[in-house]
């Protein structure tokens, strides 16, 4: 089930339970996850610069670079900043020799899930021979050293050394890992271009710009698009660029590269102007690579000039971690919004309960790996899928619920109660007219370690018990939960993976004229689960539709849709007619059914009989010939014969006779012709006719048996040669469409 942004909300009120707060922290505290957007002209004063003593102010808070005067004969001149950016945060001027690092005030959640997105300009870099042009580049990154940690100028970009010594002198800062975007190649590093993106760390070590130390790497300057086509990226062209650096802590989360590409453990992604450059995703646990306490560490820039400069700015900064952290106050409602109202939480505690702080770790999973632990307690059962959550592809999500502040984060005594509200669109394939379609709910599971219970253990399952106590006509769901660090997802029971069935009842596996009128009819009904399931209610038919033809209009019925519509047979040909239906569970089927076409042909018959004359009682044999003279086969030929009122059927019977010439010889086959009679009308199924020609002699004789009831009172002839006489008049038809406007054929018998 996939729901889009804003087409599914989810509430949780939890008692005693704290859910994380927002993120959003402009024009508050250092103490909120910083949100540094559109520019820096709040909350200054939560950054820690470190510069080459000598550039007193940088790096520093200044007016965009468009606004500089810029250096005559710049390759890079600074375009304008966008709309709203009135103040940047300026790593180094367009000077030699410089480094600067400016970092958060306070350490940030980097062992968690985070997102974090910048806009930086590299702009205004004097011209040869006073340097060599832009240079070297900035730096995101994390670190473990401390609020003065520098690293060196040149290509060191402020954070890294360089073993060899020729491009830069000085230390790297330690524990750090950093994404570096640099401006200059330097080929004794073995930079691969002059406007790169590397990732760099020596884990716990002194971090370096050499090769040694880099986890990935990529040449803007070769990038090529999906269709082929030459993009590449130029860092330092006076332009806005934006990078989003995305860290997934499992691989089961919605980095659906890192599970492509069996990444173990968490991963690292950059986006840059909208190019994933490493969508097999770049594996590294920050806890671990950087010794971190806690999960956290402090989060800033670096950069650098050496023989070349730029003035290197960051526009804007917002950093997004997936755990957030909040203190709640008894009985007083917050709401808390993701991903921009995908999915949000109102949080309340009850009356009387105590001030709490809970962490809620949001864990995005693609719908498979989600629906695979759900379904190892509960077959049947499926993850919500969330649409819209760019840049992350559409994800189901996992809510870990922890208790930071307490011993062992462990959350007892207290007791939580979530509610979901669902507002489904019908355009999901929900039945809106069934208030607990498709039966969503929440599940709660523990997976063993407090701190991580949406870990999966070991052995056994991640979700031990269905926390759904009610239902009701909003299709809200509630649930009750003791107070240990848990985990909790949205669901909806989907009873297993049997699509709906489908009938169709017209067209048949047979033959229709060409343009012949044919309705279309068939149903699509749901899959019913067994009583004795423990998950329920069951699905119902969300679509059932026809590939060809005209589909006019489906009914509900008490088991799914049943539907009318048009056949084609426009052409001649075999073709076949397709439906398919889907349930609300998204399980889908598709049936078929073979039908054949045939273009018009030319039926010709005749009819023969003795002359007389015939006495009461007596017998008259009827001979009657039919052939096809093209230009189609006739399919289904029949010939029907309404007997004389003073005669009664005895027999009937023929033979088809299929003749053509092989060798200069005539080859003949026979297939019998049966007759029968209601009432006193015969008729004759002769079956398939070819084509009547010189080479191929085809056709149908006929041989019908009457006997004499009565005087006829039929006459014929005219003036003193009127006599009584019996009429029968023979006729042929086929399946298709007969160009011969009288297929009949009369004979007469006198008295």
């Amino acid at each position: 089930m996939r729901v889009g942004k804003g087409m599914l909300a989810v509430a949780a009120a939890l008692v005693a339970f704290a859910i994380v707060g927002s993120s959003r922290a402009s024009g508050q505290s250092c103490q909120a996850p910083p949100n540094y957007s559109p520019d820096f002209s709040s909350n200054q004063s939560c950054f820690t610069p470190n510069g080459t003593p000598q550039y007193s102010g940088y790096p520093g808070f200044y007016s965009p670079a468009f606004t500089l005067t810029q250096p005559a004969g710049t390759p890079n001149p600074a375009q304008p900043a966008p709309s709203g950016v009135s103040t940047v945060l300026r790593l180094t001027p367009d000077v030699g020799y410089m480094a600067g690092s400016s970092w958060y005030n306070t350490p940030l959640p980097v062992g968690a899930s985070f997102s974090t997105t910048f806009t930086f300009q590299l702009s205004g870099a004097v011209p040869p021979p006073q340097s060599v042009g832009p240079a070297d580049g900035i730096a995101f990154l994390i670190q473990n050293s401390g609020l003065t940690a520098l690293g060196p100028h040149g290509c060191g970009i402020g954070f890294g050394d360089a073993p060899d010594g020729n491009c830069t002198v000085g230390a790297g800062i330690a524990n750090s890992l950093a994404v570096e975007f640099d401006t200059a190649q330097n080929l004794d590093i073995n930079d691969v271009s002059n406007s790169h993106v590397a990732i760099q760390s020596c884990g716990t070590g002194e971090n370096s710009v050499d090769a040694s130390c880099r986890l990935a790497d990529i040449d803007l300057t070769a990038l090529i698009s999906p269709a082929g086509a030459p993009t590449p990226i130029n860092l330092a062209d006076g332009f806005v660029h934006t990078a989003t650096v995305t860290y997934f802590l499992q691989a089961t989360t919605n980095q659906t590269a890192c599970i492509a590409n069996n990444v173990a453990g968490p991963c690292l992604d950059v986006i840059l102007d909208g190019t994933d450059l490493f969508p097999a995703g770049v594996p590294v646990n920050l806890s671990t690579l950087l010794s971190l306490t806690g999960g956290d560490a402090y989060v800033g820039f670096t950069a650098s000039t050496g023989g070349g400069n730029d003035n290197q700015d960051i526009l804007s900064w917002v950093f997004t971690p997936q755990g957030q952290t909040q203190t709640i106050p008894p009985n007083t409602p917050v709401t808390y919004e993701y991903q921009n109202n995908a999915y949000n939480y109102a949080v309340v505690t009850s009356p009387g309960s105590a001030t709490t702080t809970t962490t809620i770790t949001p864990i995005l999973m693609t719908s498979g790996a989600c629906d695979a632990l759900v379904q190892e307690t509960y077959p049947g059962a499926h993850c919500f899928v969330y649409t819209g959550l760019s840049p992350n592809p559409d994800s189901a999500v996992m809510f870990e619920v922890t208790c930071p502040n307490l011993p062992n984060e462990v959350c007892n005594p207290f007791t939580a109660q979530l509610q979901t509200a669902f507002t489904l669109s019908p355009l999901s394939g929900v039945n809106m007219f069934n208030p607990i379609d498709p039966f969503p709910g929440w599940l709660k599971g523990f997976g063993g370690v407090n701190a991580h219970p949406c870990t999966p253990p070991v052995s056994g399952n991640l979700f031990q018990s269905d926390q759904i106590s009610s239902f009701e006509i909003d299709t809200k769901t509630k649930g009750n939960s003791g107070g240990t660090g848990s985990c909790w997802v949205a669901t909806y029971a989907q009873p297993d993976q049997v699509p709906p069935p489908i009938t169709i009842a017209s067209p048949t596996n047979s033959v229709y004229a060409q343009n012949a009128l044919v309705t279309a009819s068939y149903t699509c009904n749901a899959n019913y689960q067994p009583t004795t399931s423990p998950i329920g209610p069951y699905l119902t038919v969300a679509s059932c539709s026809q590939a060809s033809g005209t589909q006019s209009s489906c009914t509900p019925t008490a088991t799914g849709l049943a539907c009318l519509g048009s056949v084609n047979t426009s052409a001649p040909g075999t073709f076949n007619f397709q439906v398919t239906a889907m349930d609300t569970g998204l399980n889908q089927n598709t049936q078929s059914v073979s039908y054949t076409v045939v273009a018009p042909t030319n039926l010709q018959i005749a009819n023969l009989a003795p002359g007389g004359p015939v006495a009461n009682g007596g017998s008259i044999t009827y001979l009657i010939g039919v052939a096809d003279i093209g230009p189609a086969n006739a399919d289904g030929v029949i010939v029907t014969d309404p007997l004389p009122v003073n005669t009664k059927f005895v027999s009937g019977s023929g033979t088809n006779i299929a003749c053509s010439i092989v060798n200069r010889r005539l080859s003949c086959t026979t297939t019998p012709i049966p007759c029968s009679a209601v009432g006193n009308s015969v008729s004759c199924s002769v079956g398939m006719l070819a084509p009547l020609s010189i080479s191929s002699l085809n056709g149908g004789l006929i041989s019908i048996k009457v006997q004499v009831t009565a005087q006829p009172t039929t006459t014929c002839g005219t003036g003193r040669k009127v006599t009584p006489c019996t009429i029968n008049t023979a006729m042929v038809g086929a399946i298709n469409t007969d160009t011969n406007t009288n297929p009949t054929a009369t004979a007469q018998t006198t008295w």
